[in-house]
Formats: C-alpha cells, structure tokens, sequence
C-alpha cells in the first residue's frame, strides 16, 4: 500500500505544474489587425480592447517593419503586456498591398501553433486603419465584430468561406482562384459596409471586384448555397424576391467550350401582382428568371474572363477528367481562352399562402 501511496504522490507533483503556462495577465489579447504598403515597407495597426491594458478606451497600435513579424514585435514594444495573437478573428489587408502576393502576409500566421486558421480576411478599399480605428465604436463586440461581420453575409449567399485556412488551401492550388471580402468606408453612415467580392488571380487581387447581387449569383454558380439565398428583380414593373431551395449543376465540356448547366428551384417570396395559382404566370416568371440569371451569369463569367480569375474552379474540374487540357503551371493561360456558356433551368416550387 506504502509503494502505492507513494507512486501517487509523485505523479500528483509531477502534474502540478505546466511547462507551456500562460498567465492572462501577462499578454494582451489583440481580436483585429490590418496592414498596408508591402514587404520590406510594412505597417501594421493592431486594435487593442480596453480591457485588455487596464483602460476604458479602445487602442489603436501601430509600427513600420519589412515583415508582418518585424511589425508585431515592433507594435509588442510599445506595451507592457507581450501581445497575444492567438485570439486573433481578423486580419485586414489595404487592397494595394494584396496586388503582390498575399501568402506573404498569411506565412507567418499559418506557421505559428497558437494561431486561428478560422480567422477572417477582408480586403479593404484604401488603408485598413480606419476600419481597424472604428474598433473604438463597436463596443463590446469588438472582439468579434468582422468575423460575424463575415458570418453574416456567409448565411445569406454573398460570401463563402474566407479563412486562413482555406485562403492558403485555394492560393497554392493552381486549378482555382481565390475570392475574399471587399469592404469599403460607407460615406453616408462613416461605418465599415460590404461592397462585395476582390477576386484574385493567382496570388495577387486582380484588381476587380463584383457587387453584393453578383456575389450571391457567384456562390450559387460555385454551388456554395447559404442558408438565406435572397434575390430582388422586377418583374412587370412589379418587385419580384426569390430564396433559392435547390440547386443542381452539370458540366459539359468537349476541351475547348464548356456548358455549364444549373437547374434551379426557387420559392417565392414577394410578388404583390399575385395570381401565382395560374399556370401561365408562373411559366412566365421561371421564363424571366432563366433568362436574367443566364444573363447575369454570362456578365459574371465575363469579369472572371477578364480578371483571369477562375473562382469556380474549372481547372479543377480540367485536372480530373481533361488532363491533356490541363497543365500543370499553365493553367493561368488556358483558361481564359475557355468559351463558358451558363444554360439555367428555374422551376417554382413554393408560392407562400397568399394565393
């Protein structure tokens, strides 16, 4: 019983301490940050919550360096907690800084053990300072606010998910482009507002973004239905809203034109013409959407075109089933020689009660 006894003993001292301990006291949690300029002329803005350095006001930090790394460790020195990352929701990229490569700016992030591979990008409109600066209004929702910021819009079809995770996953696969969050300072309301999608080609933002509207149509041509896909067109001079139910899509490819074929079915959410039990009418509005989502689609591809953005990953769909097509390296210049054409099938399924 002795030799039990003291077995236990020394197991209970050897669990007593932790080699890794971290004190919260002894670092400060920073929810946000935001960089502009470009390796090797860096600056960094690190959003620091009140209560994390014994204060009631929000704090905006920053510093110059050649690397995100040099920045953090420049921003560390100015307070007298080690700064802690690991809590880290989301990172704010200028859009001019993200026209080189942006895995430049993700590297040290993704190395680091105690980082959040779910933490949000967003591109911004012009430096990220003053979205990182609107910390000092969102109150106790700071620590959260731009990745339900993100969530949101994920729910309603407009963004799919833009994490370090899966942002790396799509930067080092050749066969799909990558597309983030685009914020822009809404000059009415001085708050931080969605403009759309960035659209990336290869590692660099191309420049070019698409609306909210086009952005929802993308997510569905990528088959990345949200939980709430609602669309607003006019019909009849009269407003026509749709939640898309289901989707289905097929591809047909004979190695240079691509048909891309979607069938659709959608519920009705807002008609106030009514008379939606007659058959007619209801064929005339699946006939008007086929045709504006077709034409919507045929513009979105049209952007990606030009962009050589391929955010639905064709070259994927290339890699398995033509690899002659595809090759390895050269897809950038392939595809935007592809000829894509949408076909869309719209069927009406759900009419609500007031008919």
């Amino acid at each position: 019983m002795s030799k039990n006894i003291s077995i236990l003993i020394i197991v209970i001292l050897l669990l007593s301490g932790c080699w890794d301990e971290r004190l919260n006291k002894d670092f400060a949690s920073i929810p946000m940050v935001g960089f502009d300029g470009e390796i090797g002329n860096l600056t960094g803005y690190f959003g620091l919550p009140g209560e994390q350095h014994q204060s009631e006001q929000f704090e905006m930090l920053s510093a110059k360096g050649i690397s995100v790394q040099d920045v953090a460790q420049k921003v560390d020195q100015k307070v007298n907690e080690r700064l802690d990352l690991s809590k880290l929701t989301s990172i704010l990229l200028s859009d001019d800084t993200v026209k080189s490569d942006l895995d430049h700016y993700l590297d040290a992030y993704y190395r680091n053990s105690r980082s959040r591979l779910n933490t949000v990008l967003i591109i911004t409109e012009g430096s990220t300072a003053p979205f990182i600066q609107y910390g000092d209004k969102m109150g106790s929702d700071v620590n959260n606010y731009y990745s339900e910021f993100v969530e949101g819009f994920k729910l309603e079809s407009v963004l799919s998910k833009a994490d370090i995770q899966q942002s790396l996953s799509d930067l080092k696969d050749e066969a799909i482009d990558l597309t983030l969050p685009y914020i822009i300072m809404s000059k009415e309301e001085n708050i931080p507002e969605l403009l759309g999608l960035a659209l990336f080609s290869g590692k660099k933002f191309s420049g070019k973004t698409l609306n909210k509207d086009d952005s929802i149509v993308l997510q569905l041509m990528k088959k990345k239905k949200g939980k709430y896909p609602f669309l607003t067109f006019t019909h009849k001079e009269v407003p026509l809203t749709i939640r898309v139910d289901n989707l289905q899509r097929k591809m047909k490819w004979d190695g240079t034109h691509i048909e891309i074929h979607y069938k659709m079915k959608i519920g009705i959410m807002e008609y106030y013409k009514n008379h939606l039990l007659e058959k007619k009418e209801i064929q005339e509005i699946e006939k008007f959407l086929e045709e504006t989502f077709t034409k919507q689609m045929e513009e979105i591809l049209k952007v990606l075109h030009d962009s050589n953005c391929d955010a639905l990953g064709i070259g994927r769909y290339a890699r398995a089933f033509h690899p002659n097509v595809f090759e390895k390296n050269k897809w950038n210049e392939i595809y935007p020689t592809l000829t894509i054409t949408p076909i869309v099938q719209v069927k009406v399924i759900e009419t609500g009660i007031a008919d």
